[in-house]
Order: structure tokens, then sequence, then C-alpha cells
């Protein structure tokens, strides 16, 4: 039985849900976050029912509300005074502009700001002795670039490069984030899951939507086989000592040139901080 403490953050529903069932059969307490209390409920019952794992607890919150980051940490914290495996999974592509009562463009919010702010708030909790962050990132980030003027990208704004810019953005951070905890024993490692089969984009309505779910009927592989690498992230002793890497189908791959450039990386946490001083 496996005793790690593991949170996924997004975990009611496609690879997050996924990875928690394969983490829960291997014996992992499990915290999950979602969005839907109803719903969360039912997928830890669901969960519980079939692996037979009863470790499993449930945190409701919006991830796009910084302010929510910060209420569930707290909640998590008093669970879980020491997290062994942190996976920041949520994430969502909004086709249309809009922004979240704080101000900020959503995609950003929910793909960019949480992975940041909730990793932040957790990483004195995470243990000490060997600890791990794995961040959901994709594909799509080849291709795109930050502009550091409109980092939230509302002046032309557009909904699948803007979710494109948010996942360079996850890659960023966590190479950031490696850099800076490397004299310690939490690594830091971001994946591509693959083009998976999941609800991704149908949050949103239109041609673009239907296009897209005609694509992952025809081309997307499944979600259990899109959960494989954030698992073997979670739970692998082959990587027990490597960090700063992207991982897809379970080994490192490179990821685009942008997300190895240094100093776009030590930029974007610099904005990313002074937004979330400002907010507070």
């Amino acid at each position: 039985m496996n005793s790690n403490i593991c949170i996924i953050t997004g975990a009611t529903d496609g690879i997050g849900k996924t990875t928690a069932v394969e983490l829960a059969e291997k014996g992992f307490i499990l915290g999950l976050v979602g969005r839907d209390r109803g719903k969360g409920k039912k997928v830890v019952k669901e969960i519980s029912n079939l692996t037979g794992n009863n470790a499993i607890h449930y945190f409701n919150a919006d991830l796009s509300l910084m302010s929510e980051n910060k209420r569930i940490s707290l909640e998590i914290k008093n669970k879980f005074p020491v997290i062994d495996i942190l996976i920041n999974n949520v994430g969502a592509a909004f086709f249309k502009k809009t922004f979240t009562e704080e101000g900020f463009e959503t995609t950003f919010a929910l793909n960019h700001l949480s992975y940041f702010l909730f990793t932040k708030l957790l990483l004195k909790n995470l243990n000490k002795q060997c600890s791990r962050i794995v961040n959901v990132a994709s594909d799509a980030h080849f291709g795109a670039k930050l502009d550091f003027s409109d980092i939230q990208g509302v002046k032309s704004y557009e909904g699948y490069p803007n979710y494109k810019k948010s996942k360079l953005m996850n890659i960023l951070f966590s190479y950031e984030l490696a850099d800076r905890l490397k004299n310690t024993s939490t690594t830091v490692n971001c994946l591509h899951p693959g083009f998976v089969s999941s609800k991704f984009g149908h949050n949103n309505s239109g041609l673009k939507v239907i296009l897209l779910r005609i694509a992952q009927k025809l081309q997307a592989i499944n979600v259990k086989d899109g959960a494989k690498t954030s698992v073997y992230l979670a739970s692998s002793t082959d990587i027990d000592v490597i960090s700063g890497k992207y991982f897809y189908k379970k080994k490192v791959k490179e990821s685009s040139p942008e997300s190895n450039d240094i100093d776009s990386r030590k930029r974007l946490w610099d904005i990313t901080e002074k937004l979330l001083e400002d907010l507070s």
C-alpha cells in the first residue's frame, strides 16, 4: 500500500480523473480539486468503489480565481500538512474573450496563474525528503510566442492561440521552478499528454467546437492513454532525481526553442509575481 499523498487539480474529468483512478489503484492518498461540488463527491465515490481505496478526499474551488487558490490551499494544508506529489492538471480553452471577476483573462488565469500561485502556496508543505511537482502542458505550445507587453493576450484575442501561449507558460514556469529548487529534494517536470478524447474545449460553442469534436473522434487517444505520462511522473522510481524536463509517452522530449529561453522564463516569473502582488 502506497502512503504517498498526491494533490490533483482538475480531477473530476478527463485525464485528471483517470490519473486519480490509476494512482488510487496504486494505493495513493488523494486530494482531488474540482469546481463542481456535486460532481466531485460523485467522482470520489466512484473511484473508491472502483479501486477499493477510501483515502480519497475532495476539495471544491474555482482555480481561475486567485482568492479561491488561497482559500483551498489552506484547506488542503490543514488536511495534509505534508504533501508528496502535486499534479497541476486543470486547464481549459476559452474561444471567446472573457475575464474573471478579479480582472484576469480567463485562459491566462486558469491555465497559468493557478499553476503558479497554487504551487507557491503549497511549496512549503511538500515533503522535504522527496517530493514531485508535475505540470500538465501540451505540444500546443510549439509555435507560440509571448508578448510581454500584453502577457494576457487581450489586445488581439484569439481563443486557441491564447491557449497555446498558456501551455508555453506552463513549461517556462516548470523549467524556472525546477532551477529554483535544484538544491532541494523536490523535482519539477512537465508533460504533453497527447491529443486526448476528453471534454476539453466543450465549454465553448460554434463551428470550432464541432470541428474539435470530430477531430477527437477521428484522431484522439483515449483518456487512459492520455493519463499514462502523468501517472508515470507521479509514481515511477525511474525519475526520482530527474527535474526540469518535458515528457511525452513517458520519455523526455525536447520542447520548443521559445520554452528554453532562460530570459523569457525569468521575465514571465517576475511579471506573474507582480500581477499577483498587485491583486493582493
